[in-house]
């Protein structure tokens, strides 16, 4: 049995982990997993140095999940002749700069996390994508293509497992995350203020904000300011209830960020009420289109369009039919290519040829 290793400050339960895990168990591989809490690196760095050499050393794959492109260094330096796979997930400097604008383009730390990503990256033997779309990206920031593999984010089997919708009304439309910028919360709140004002040609519907994050405040403000009734803020939600609440929407929202990186991807809410068999509305973009028919599997809307996105919705919540078969589809499509059997066979395919 070949063994990997997952190395660096990760967060265990963070579902891009989860299901890499289980996926690579369930293709056959030996898991490991060298990890130490997320501190600073001259703490972090002899910490996993101590792991590794209690762990990881019988490894024949080190694999560098999601968001730890500062352990990639350490990475390279422990490895011997062990081949690294390099899951980024998304770029620092896209995050940062373009997404979340924590950064001034022209400044100090965009170019640092520019250097940051490049270095990264240039150290992997594999560098896994979510979508094409977004290698793309990392190609341009030097990874050659035959470097890249696509392994889908795809769902956890609890998603897989929620039954039909609620045959009561109201018609609950739900979004699950962390408002984020990518998201498009606030183009989600102004579709909900157009749905208001033809609330009285519609079936009763809720609006579910569940989570918290960037923008959470501005959205409440925003919500406030127009006094949306349909509207519902939960706050923060363990994960292991996303579920729960998936199994009491009729329709499930995806990400409406006018942003390039929300076209590139294909996040873990989207899959997530594909795999629950939900009627998903999400923004449009060549990532989602890679793996979905926009009228089939869900419905797309351009990005950052709260009038589209309005419509979108009005169209489902009147119709029930439509959403039940839409459903239907979407989890018939999940089943094919998003559960974690599925996204570890397409773990075994991305490293083969890294192992004798």
């Amino acid at each position: 049995m070949k063994r990997l290793c997952f190395f660096g400050a990760y967060d265990p339960e963070y579902p891009r982990n989860r299901i890499l895990r289980e996926g690579a168990r369930s293709a056959g591989f030996g898991v490991l997993e060298c990890r130490v809490a997320q501190t600073r690196a001259f703490r972090r760095w002899p910490a996993l140095t101590a792991e590794f050499a209690r762990v990881g050393r019988e490894c024949d794959v080190l694999l560098v999940p999601e968001f730890r492109h500062k352990d990639m260094p350490l990475a390279a330096w422990l490895k011997g002749r062990r081949p690294i796979v390099f899951d980024p997930l998304v770029s620092r400097w896209d995050t940062l700069v373009g997404d979340w604008k924590i950064h001034g383009r022209g400044s100090g730390q965009a170019r640092w996390n520019r250097m940051l990503d490049r270095w990264s990256l240039s150290l992997a033997d594999i560098v896994l994508c979510d979508t094409w779309a977004h290698g793309e990206l990392f190609e341009s920031l030097g990874v050659p293509r035959a470097k890249l593999r696509r392994v889908l984010v795809g769902a956890e089997d609890a998603f897989f497992e929620i039954g039909p919708p609620p045959a009561s009304p109201p018609v609950r439309i739900v979004y699950v995350g962390g408002f984020l910028p990518l998201h498009g919360t606030l183009t989600i709140l102004a579709a909900a203020a157009l749905l208001e004002r033809r609330a009285d040609s519609l079936p009763p519907f809720v609006i579910q904000m569940v989570g918290r994050g960037i923008e959470y405040d501005e959205a409440r403000a925003f919500a406030a300011r127009h006094d949306l009734r349909s509207v519902e803020f939960t706050g923060a939600l363990p994960y292991a209830d996303a579920p729960r609440v998936l199994a009491e929407a009729h329709i499930s929202l995806g990400a409406f960020g006018a942003g390039e990186k929300t076209g590139r991807v294909v996040p873990h809410k989207l899959w997530q009420g594909l795999a629950a068999g939900r009627a998903v509305v999400t923004g449009d973009g060549p990532g989602v289109r890679e793996v979905c028919k926009d009228g089939e599997h869900l419905l797309l809307v351009p990005r950052g369009n709260a009038e589209a996105l309005a419509e979108a919705l009005a169209s489902l919540v009147a119709d029930e039919p439509r959403r039940l078969a839409l459903g239907q589809r979407a989890r018939a499509r999940a089943l094919e290519v998003a559960t974690p059997e599925a996204v570890g066979r397409s773990l075994a395919a991305a490293m083969e040829g890294l192992l004798p």
